[in-house]
């Protein structure tokens, strides 16, 4: 066996590995699927060429791991939980250091308690972009997970018009170029997001509003306003991590302004589970938003209507006899994936790291994608493709959609 074949197979081993352990972890940590977000897909695949015995033996032994693992995460959950409630019961005692140079600016966080895929983004951008069409002059602050900067510097930056879409999103991540290239308004990423928020308002006077994206556990930042996002997930099994999916206790013991609730359409939710969070006094207001599905996009920018990508999909299947393939490296990829069957498509699912990077190899090599006439994915992935082949370049399509949130969300939002 040649090197490179070797490589090859050990990654394929090692990707099975954390992909079967991985969903050992959701279904522990989201036990209901009733509120969770993992549902069954048939036609679930991932990027594995080992045979079907040696999957067999790595889907077996993971299982094992994990069920060893059990006990050291629920100690694990203990500390962390007892830490963070140590750590939050702090007083904000921080001075807002965005009104000592400008009383003008203030800052709104938009977090989560629940690890990733709440639609936290899609959040901060229909913000940003109502309060930019209102008139405000608006800024974003982000961590920039999973971006090369992450791990090469700390001086706050702000993410270039003129830097190419798969470029910024490898170096910044590609949640902050996302949200800079869709509201075009500074987007300044640093590991410390207070540095990045001082670094705006010493370069924007103008400023009226900071959107922090992410961060609201953070002590080292002053809002005033605070937004926490839900999903139909809920808290999952109500631990902290890693024996559960929840970054803080329930409930915060700081106030929170508006919950907002992003559950997906038709997505029943337990009574029970929902009133974990309006049976609490640490909460303001419960919006619920609304998903629109806009069209469908190429890499070469060119737009389809919504259901014109199922006729695509008919014609291939008909002439060519090739399939769809739906690909999503987002932090709940099975969202997508139900969206894509409320549309009436049938696809093969190949669900995917939150933030992977290495999506143009998965395309270009891992994968034989020769079997497919349409490749599908998120709005968010598509920031990240590099692919130069023509014949992927022109099956690959992207969903654009947008959040709609309430007008009395606004006017709260805006209100002193």
């Amino acid at each position: 066996m040649s090197h490179k074949k070797l490589e090859s197979r050990v990654l394929n081993v090692r990707q099975t590995i954390i992909y079967n352990f991985s969903l050992n972890v959701q279904k522990h940590w989201y036990p209901s699927r009733v509120n969770g977000s993992f549902d069954n897909f048939t036609k679930t695949i991932h990027v594995s060429h080992e045979s079907n015995f040696l999957n067999h033996c790595i889907k077996l032994s993971t299982r094992i791991f994990f069920i060893v693992c059990l006990p050291f995460f629920r100690l694990s959950s203990s500390i962390y939980q007892h830490l963070a409630t140590k750590k939050n019961i702090h007083k904000y005692e921080t001075v807002s250091k965005i009104n000592k140079k400008n009383k003008n600016c203030k800052l709104i966080t938009v977090g989560n308690i629940l690890v990733g895929g709440v639609g936290k983004t899609p959040t901060v951008l229909a913000i940003t972009n109502k309060l930019r069409s209102e008139g405000f002059n608006i800024a974003v602050v982000t961590k920039g997970y999973a971006g090369e900067k992450l791990n090469l510097n700390n001086a706050p930056e702000v993410v270039p018009s003129n830097m190419s879409n798969p470029e910024a999103a490898r170096y910044f991540g590609d949640e902050p170029t996302l949200i800079s290239r869709l509201s075009s308004v500074p987007v300044c990423v640093a590991k410390d997001r207070t540095q990045a928020i001082e670094y705006l308002v010493s370069k924007h006077s103008e400023l009226n509003y900071i959107i922090a994206d992410d961060g609201i556990q953070s002590l080292h930042q002053f809002s005033e306003k605070k937004i926490l996002v839900f999903d139909e997930r809920i808290m999952g099994n109500g631990y902290c991590l890693p024996y559960g999916p929840m970054r803080e206790p329930w409930p915060t013991p700081y106030f929170i302004d508006a919950v907002i609730l992003n559950f997906s359409e038709g997505h029943k939710i337990r009574q029970s589970s929902l009133n974990k969070i309006l049976a609490r006094d640490n909460v303001g207001q419960i919006f619920e938003s609304e998903l629109a599905i806009k069209f469908w996009e190429n890499l070469e920018r060119k737009r389809i209507e919504c259901n014109e990508i199922k006729v695509l999909s008919e014609l291939e299947s008909k002439n060519t006899k090739k399939k769809v393939l739906a690909i999503a490296g987002i932090g709940v990829p099975n969202k997508f994936f139900r969206t894509l069957k409320s549309l009436g498509l049938d696809f093969d699912a190949l669900p995917l790291n939150n933030h992977e990077r290495d999506i143009n190899n998965i395309l270009a090599g891992r994968l034989d994608i020769s079997d497919y006439g349409l490749i599908l994915t998120t709005e968010k992935d598509g920031v990240k493709l590099t692919v130069k082949n023509k014949e992927i370049v022109g099956k690959l399509w992207k969903l654009i959609t947008e959040l709609h949130l309430p007008d009395d969300f606004y006017r709260k939002l805006i209100e002193e």
